[in-house]
């Protein structure tokens, strides 16, 4: 289940985020923790999952947004950031959507364990 990578790696950049911006070393820690819940193999995890990852899809684009718009107006150099913001925001999406393959479908679909 090499798939299950997406999920940590997405995890772990909206931690680094999270605590550049400020939130704390426990928000960093609480989000990165959180792809824990994989080993609750419950579909509404699985869709809980895949709405949160969305979500950091969302706050990358809404990053770029505001970081390029900034450093655009004080007119410094801003294709660089932009990029790398929305490469983690494609990451964040292909996270989302990889909870809907099916290696995570039969996992989150077995009530047996």
């Amino acid at each position: 289940m090499w798939r299950v990578i997406f999920p940590i790696l997405t995890s772990i950049l909206m931690a680094a985020h999270v605590l550049f911006h400020g939130a704390g070393l426990a928000a960093s820690i609480c989000v990165v923790l959180l792809p824990l819940v994989i080993l609750v193999r419950r579909p509404i995890v699985q869709h809980a999952l895949c709405a949160l990852f969305a979500l950091y899809a969302l706050e990358w684009v809404r990053t770029t947004l505001v970081l390029v718009g900034s450093r655009m107006d004080a007119g410094r150099p801003w294709m660089t950031a932009a990029v790398i913001l929305l490469a983690c925001a494609a990451f964040s999406a292909l996270a989302a959507a990889l909870m809907y393959s099916a290696s995570f479908r039969r996992w989150f679909s077995r009530a047996d364990a």
